[in-house]
């Protein structure tokens, strides 16, 4: 893991008792991938064959019989994908698989989710039939401030502050840090605006720049201190400019040693020149893609960059309504969405291997290890873990 202005603008389960074949091959990974009774399996036992028998002689039990489909449940322990490579493995047995786990689909009611690509690409979509989000988790929102009134955040605000005015009122008056809240954040399914990658964490908003979108150092310091301080999970920075500060890597240092996850836009200089504050220690650097899943043209890149997200045209809600807009910024925010919403459904990790799952469960599309070292974030792998 590695600006002070705006960052840059601009179920279906196959059998897989078929022979060794390519299909197989498919339906293997298929199983793999979803999630599944940890319980039992299910086996076919050839006909003519002792059901209780077989499943004694791996340690398990008939629980149900499917009907007249020569299928039963076998109750079991362990690893379940183990168990049924075992049974596919036993000459009594016809075919076995997972008991797949089947719910409804989460499709938020939110009228503008339907242009929010940037959702399904990530799979949130489908990370969000297991979790949809925790009020135990807060990100601070480290920005222009946040638009108090937005009923995408209602009922998600939590007490932050303005180092602009010196006040507890961290008014949005520029735009940008809104629509990066609503990015990771914005309430899903309540059938306003669009949704956000984590629907029900808590929303902190820290003013640190102006209405003209800048700051100083000082004011971003003790922004990422008050957050730290007050219980953030995760820390957005969607923030560039100068170069190396002791004082602000120290600041980071501590927030991370406080148990936040940090998480900054990498800018938007086409180039591969390290900027701060996603250069440093302990902060997830983030470049922006597009719906391709390739590079956006505009995003700053290198080996030196952590993860990749979408960044090329993202609608979300902004100050006086819905809007697109592009970004590095953005890329920042999906990513503290997916940690937020991995982290709440994942509570007993730290700071350490929330990061380390969000790295292992990217996806490797191209450009991965040149242009950014772990991929580009999946939501629902990271919060399934796999």
């Amino acid at each position: 893991m590695k600006q002070w202005a705006l960052g840059t603008l601009a179920v279906a389960v196959a059998m897989i008792s078929v022979p060794a074949t390519a299909v197989q091959a498919k339906h293997e990974v298929q199983q793999n991938a979803v999630q599944a009774a940890p319980d039992r399996v299910l086996v076919k036992v050839k006909a003519g064959k002792d059901r209780q028998a077989v499943a004694n002689k791996h340690g398990g039990r008939v629980i149900d019989v499917l009907g007249d489909t020569g299928w039963i449940v076998v109750g079991t322990s362990g690893d379940v994908l183990e168990k049924v490579k075992r049974f596919k493995g036993d000459a009594d047995v016809e075919a076995a698989e997972l008991d797949a786990l089947v719910s409804v689909e989460a499709v938020p009611n939110d009228p503008g989710f339907a242009s929010q690509w940037h959702l399904t690409k990530i799979q949130a979509d489908l990370a969000w039939d297991l979790h949809q989000g925790s009020p135990n988790r807060t990100i601070a929102i480290v920005d222009t401030g946040v638009d108090l009134a937005n009923p995408e955040f209602a009922g998600k605000i939590v007490a932050g502050y303005d180092f602009v005015n010196n006040d507890g009122t961290a008014q949005d008056d520029q735009g940008h840090g809104t629509f990066v809240a609503s990015v990771a954040t914005a309430l899903g399914n309540n059938g306003v605006g669009g949704a956000g990658v984590d629907w029900h964490a808590k929303v902190m908003p820290v003013k640190v720049l102006n209405a003209s979108g800048s700051g100083t150092i000082s004011a971003i310091i003790s922004g990422i201190n008050f957050a730290a301080n007050n219980g953030a999970h995760v820390i957005n920075l969607s923030i560039g400019g100068g170069s190396f500060s002791q004082a602000f890597q120290d600041a980071i240092n501590a927030a991370w040693s406080k148990g936040a996850v940090l998480v900054a836009s990498v800018g938007g200089s086409a180039t591969t020149a390290v900027s701060y504050p996603a250069a440093y220690a302990n902060v997830i650097s983030v470049a922006s893609t597009t719906s391709s899943d390739v590079r956006s043209s505009f995003s700053s890149y290198g080996t030196w960059v952590d993860l990749a997200a979408p960044g090329s045209s993202i609608y979300s809600s902004a100050l006086g309504g819905m809007s697109t807009m592009s970004g590095t910024s953005f890329s920042a925010a999906i990513v503290s969405g997916v940690a937020s919403l991995a982290w709440g459904k994942n509570s007993t990790l730290n700071n350490a291997g929330l990061v380390n799952r969000l790295f292992t469960t990217a996806d490797n599309i191209a450009g991965t290890g040149t242009y950014w070292a772990n991929g580009r974030v999946n939501a629902l792998k990271a919060v399934r873990g796999y």
